[in-house]
């Protein structure tokens, strides 16, 4: 059985694989401060609820985007599997070529999603990521990541605004009936809401008119995914583990 795990700002996801199927997943919240120890105990404790002996993880996979947790996870395989996790960077070998002019600054989680979004669907595709930043990242019909776009995600850029601004507040992720708001409340959701749509499918617009695609592929995956696909013009398709299944495929391709 493999082990993946996505670390992510603001949450971290584990999974458990055996061969290519996807048997136990679980999330939690991403601590800075978390040690090693409290690591064990924690993805132990998730392994015996899931029935799952510690002896049947062969391997384990890291992806993250917190490099200052990355090291107790690692030390946390180590201990509690007595294996050595495999870090996903742009250095490893992929079955995608990552065609960008800095290569070493892609995020492990945006080169999980690009392959495993061509692994499913073939380019052209573009994957968006709706997470505490929303990504964009693109792959051609040669199998190339050719870059993406990268801006704050709602929770992030409401969080920031409430911050700032004395008289607004925080408001739940969810379409109004309109989207001209009569009163403070309506008109945060509405901002919030439809103002995501419409980055969303601006952007996927532009991108396909730049990388010159036909008819790509757009899939949206992340914890907020499922509130915007119905509202976008351009998202086909919802893949919630797709971050996952690409940690799968480039530990398979890094144990031929």
């Amino acid at each position: 059985m493999l082990l993946a795990l996505d670390i992510g700002n603001t949450n971290t996801v584990a999974g458990i694989f055996d061969g290519k199927n996807l048997l136990h997943q679980n999330r939690i919240l991403t601590n800075r401060d978390s040690t090693a120890k409290q690591l064990v105990d924690s993805i132990d404790n998730w392994l015996t609820k899931a029935k799952v002996e510690k002896q049947q993880i062969k391997s384990a996979i890291i992806c993250s985007v917190v490099p200052l947790v990355t090291a107790a996870f690692t030390q946390m395989v180590q201990e509690l599997f007595k294996i050595d996790a495999l870090i996903l960077s742009s250095e490893l070998p992929l079955p995608i070529k990552i065609d960008i002019d800095a290569p070493q600054q892609v995020g492990a989680d945006r080169i999980a999603n690009a392959v495993a979004a061509f692994a499913k669907y073939g380019g052209e595709c573009i994957v968006v990521d709706f997470g505490t930043a929303t990504n964009f990242d693109i792959v051609n019909k040669s199998g190339d990541y050719i870059g993406g776009v990268l801006l704050p995600g709602p929770e992030t850029s409401m969080a920031e605004l409430a911050r700032k601004a004395a008289q607004l507040h925080l408001v739940e992720i969810e379409p109004p009936e309109k989207v001209i708001g009569r009163t403070t409340t309506a008109a945060l959701m509405s901002g919030l809401f439809f103002g995501t749509v419409g980055q969303v499918d601006y952007l996927v617009e532009r991108i396909i008119d730049e990388a010159k695609f036909n008819k790509p592929t757009v899939i949206a995956t992340g914890g907020l995914a499922e509130k915007f696909v119905s509202y976008s013009k351009f998202i086909q398709r919802t893949e919630p583990d797709l971050t996952l299944e690409g940690l799968r495929i480039i530990s398979e391709y890094n144990s031929r």
